[in-house]
């Protein structure tokens, strides 16, 4: 994978075997924008997805986001990365509301005006008072997605983000991807079986094998 943007996140002599994913010396650079991530049967962008976000670990081989490597300072890495599993149960007992505020005492670039536009685009005023376990799957989506674009982390991670979204929310979501990329001041990997409609991409890794 090649890119022209100065790179947010380099990576370099990679070496893992999780599953199906197997990289062996494998060296990129994620530069601004948004990447896309790819694989056939769609089990190894998650994990791969895990890997960036810290929560897996390599044999071998280092990862540098805006000169903090993760395997030399985890927690400072961990700061400039936003990454939420879709299906985790880690906030089930918080409200949304309470979700936010804790997504904002995380991240020093955390926007409360973009928050703002992004619950009014995802429809998530009626449910700010409501438990995240309550909450269908769709749903839950859309308010790991509000947090992570109002985030500002330098690496933000995304996977299968319009899976379960109604239609009106996935075109909002595809329009925040779109400014995300001619923003040009963060990276956006987004983990999927194909490439966002209308969002133009800094690159694209195919993990099939």
């Amino acid at each position: 994978m090649h890119t022209e943007n100065p790179a947010i996140l380099q990576i370099d002599g990679l070496h893992i075997a999780h599953g199906r994913l197997v990289l062996r010396d494998w060296s990129a650079a994620i530069g601004a924008g948004v990447t896309l991530v790819c694989d056939e049967e769609g089990e190894c962008k998650t994990d791969f997805l895990r890997l960036l976000a810290g929560e897996l670990t390599a044999a071998a081989g280092c990862l540098c986001l805006l000169g903090v490597a993760q395997q030399v300072d985890a927690q400072a890495y961990r700061r400039q990365v936003y990454w939420i599993a879709p299906a985790t149960a880690d906030y089930d007992e918080l409200t949304v509301e309470a979700f936010f505020a804790l997504q904002a005492s995380r991240y020093a670039g955390f926007d409360q005006a973009a928050l703002a536009q992004l619950i009014a685009g995802l429809a998530l005023e009626p449910h700010l008072f409501k438990q995240i376990r309550m909450l269908s799957a769709g749903t839950r989506r859309k308010v790991w997605i509000a947090a992570a674009f109002a985030s500002g982390a330098a690496l933000t991670l995304l996977d299968d983000p319009l899976a379960a979204l109604d239609k009106s929310s996935a075109t909002f979501v595809l329009s925040q991807m779109a400014a995300l990329a001619q923003a040009g001041q963060r990276a956006l990997v987004v983990g999927d079986y194909q490439a966002p409609a209308h969002v133009p991409l800094v690159a694209r890794i195919d993990l099939a094998s």
